[in-house]
């Protein structure tokens, strides 16, 4: 399914209007979103004729499962962006492919997007403000990377708290030094999780910073100098998030760790019993 949204300049109507059929012009102060939703090979075909999309980027589209990632083809940019998303507390991760030049950007997603739905109520409620009154792609696209980054926030939260969590359970075995051998098998599973989940986080993330330095140089054609600043606010996140799954990621550590040392301890403890009660 194929959506059109013109976005025009603030003080010209409404900031965004859907749209039925592709504008033969797109005018100074407007700019033409095209969301797609699972396009069919047609759907597909024909936006790469339309638009003169690069056959390449179109195969990534395609077989899916790339790396975040920023590539200028001829007359647009082509960027991968991974965007965390959770359903009753499992983590995974929706790749929204983009394509945009000075005055379209188009968005390539397989399922029903949240941050879709969360950007398309922004824009008609207040257009691109207070980024800036008229449109342009290069703030949309910041837009879009803004939400996928801040998207890793309430996940790490999560994280956060389970390993909070872990850690007072640790307190607890070891001044009651109950059940310890029962349940550290269990425990140390559960760490093992949220060590996966840290390191699929880390995976998506920093390839996303790569792509954000890119920006920061310069190196993105239709990017103007002048954004340059809002990009700095994603990239500094990017490294704040990254930082974050480092500790965590240590923090899993020392809790295993601990808990692997009191399930050492407490079999030390057996044999030292047993070793008595058969002297």
């Amino acid at each position: 399914m194929i959506s059109l949204t013109l976005l025009k300049s603030t003080g010209h109507g409404a900031p965004a209007q859907t749209v039925s059929v592709f504008p033969d012009e797109v005018h100074e102060g407007e700019m033409l979103w095209v969301d797609a939703e699972s396009p069919t090979a047609q759907e597909l075909a024909d936006l790469k004729n339309r638009f003169g999309l690069d056959d390449y980027a179109i195969e990534d589209v395609v077989h899916r499962n790339q790396r975040p990632k920023l590539e200028e083809y001829g007359k647009n940019v082509f960027a991968v962006i991974h965007v965390p998303d959770v359903k009753n507390r499992k983590s995974g991760i929706i790749e929204l492919f983009v394509f945009f030049q000075k005055n379209w950007i188009i968005t390539i997603h397989s399922d029903d997007s949240e941050l879709i739905h969360s950007i398309d109520s922004r824009i008609r409620a207040r257009g691109l403000s207070p980024l800036t009154t008229a449109p342009s792609p290069d703030l949309f696209f910041y837009v879009f990377l803004d939400f996928a980054v801040d998207a890793y926030y309430p996940i790490l939260d999560d994280v956060e708290e389970r390993l909070e969590d872990l850690d007072k359970q640790a307190i607890t075995t070891f001044k009651t030094r109950v059940r310890r051998m029962e349940n550290v098998v269990s425990i140390v599973t559960t760490i093992g999780g949220v060590r996966r989940k840290l390191m699929n986080l880390r995976r998506s993330l920093t390839p996303t910073r790569d792509m954000l330095g890119m920006v920061m140089r310069g190196a993105v054609p239709f990017v103007a100098d002048s954004n340059l600043r809002s990009f700095r606010d994603v990239y500094d996140h990017s490294f704040q998030l990254l930082e974050t799954i480092d500790n965590d990621r240590d923090r899993t550590s020392d809790v295993r760790d601990l808990y692997i040392s009191l399930h050492s301890a407490s079999t030390d403890n057996t044999i030292k019993v047993l070793t008595l009660v058969a002297t």
